[in-house]
């Protein structure tokens, strides 16, 4: 697999500009279209270091941790709520879109670092009737309680265990992560087929239920 993408290419929530240097990282395959390499997360929007070579010596060192694990590789891609922390200085951040469309690192605390909502992709049944739930973020669980394709799980990152079920239904708030209005959120007022209207701000606005990434 190619390394590299023409800066041209990259997804526009990327929150880089699209003139400079020929390419740019590419992020490893496995998570949403617009997920962002660490490299460009720790570089560009943290400024952790100003050069390719600064951040991979920190890295290298084990100092960057998501989701409770140590990542060495500049092409890790982080998607939407995925968490980067860097334990020697005490600092969490969340990737989550801004208002504009484009992804930002959040600073958070490190309570808040110990959980994630992923959202239900898929469901499907397994030998001897056991249910596996698979996740936006690439992880699955076995699990027995009501649940279904779309609703969003609360995840215990140390503990890799689901705290809770975000179900989507009607009153609860959700971000929009794809199409047109990308980055906002609000309360879903109404579902209907597969399309969901939602009050943002003094705003309506209508999407289809794949769009939408219940938060609570």
């Amino acid at each position: 697999m190619k390394k590299h993408m023409k800066r041209i290419s990259m997804p526009k929530q990327w929150p880089i500009p699209r003139k400079g240097t020929k390419y740019v990282t590419k992020p490893l395959p496995g998570k949403e279209s617009y997920a962002i390499p660490l490299l460009i997360v720790l570089r560009d929007m943290l400024k952790l270091a100003e050069t390719r070579n600064e951040i991979k010596k920190i890295v290298n060192q084990g100092k960057i941790l998501t989701g409770n694990v140590v990542i060495k590789e500049l092409s890790f891609p982080l998607g939407f709520f995925d968490i980067v922390s860097i334990p020697s200085i005490n600092k969490h951040y969340r990737i989550e879109f801004s208002g504009k469309g484009k992804l930002i690192a959040k600073e958070i605390t490190e309570k808040e670092a110990y959980l994630k909502p992923c959202k239900i992709t898929g469901k499907k049944v397994l030998k001897k009737g056991i249910l596996q739930i698979n996740l936006n973020d690439g992880r699955n669980f076995n699990y027995s309680k009501e649940c279904s394709v779309n609703d969003s799980l609360l995840i215990d990152l140390h503990e890799n265990k689901i705290v809770k079920v975000l179900p989507l239904k009607e009153g609860a708030m959700a971000y929009i992560i794809k199409g047109r209005y990308s980055g906002e959120k609000g309360k879903i007022e109404s579902i209907e087929d597969n399309f969901i209207a939602m009050n943002i701000g003094s705003k309506k606005i209508k999407t289809v239920i794949e769009n939408v990434f219940v938060t609570g």
